[in-house]
């Protein structure tokens, strides 16, 4: 619950939870095993990558079963933070999520220069974050994902903050 105001107000996130979404229900519908549900698969877990970071404990004990009217178990509700595949190769997850936020504080402020964004979320340096979203853009454009605009952050800020907006009396 607490990660929906942040979902919400990041349409890159909100666009990749989507997308992650859209092919988890691709892959359930193939048989086991074979080699298109793999792929789909492989393709889940790299852009996971760029979500919200692994869930702890308490998201894993909070995953709990949706029976319907028979009592028949029919779906499971879990955290989205929840990975298909729980640990990857390669640099840590938290590299990752940098990489997405940073991005998507220069789409919703592009006069903010990479230099700063690099300092701000801990990289070594300019280049090393260039590097990090070139491979995430490349990541987005395989899977169709339109990078989202200035005024997408505008709006999704003025949306939420509307939403819940002290009540004038």
């Amino acid at each position: 619950m607490f990660d929906l105001p942040y979902i919400l107000t990041h349409p890159l996130l909100a666009t990749i939870v989507k997308r992650c979404a859209v092919l988890s229900e691709e892959a359930d519908a193939l048989p086991q095993g074979t080699a298109a549900r793999k792929e789909l698969e492989k393709r889940i877990s790299q852009l996971e990558q760029y979500k919200l970071p692994k869930p702890d404990a308490r998201d894993l004990q909070e995953s709990e079963p949706i029976l319907n009217v028979s009592g028949q178990k029919v779906g499971e509700r879990h955290s989205l933070r929840r990975r298909a595949i729980s640990k990857r190769r390669g640099r840590p997850e938290e590299f990752r999520i940098r990489t997405r936020a940073a991005l998507e504080e220069k789409l919703a402020h592009p006069r903010t220069t990479w230099r700063e964004l690099a300092a701000k979320h801990h990289f070594q340096d300019r280049k090393d974050l260039e590097r990090a979203v070139r491979r995430l853009k490349n990541d987005l454009k395989r899977e169709g994902i339109a990078l989202p605009t200035e005024e997408d952050y505008s709006r999704a800020a003025a949306e939420w903050a509307q939403l819940f907006a002290p009540q004038k009396k």
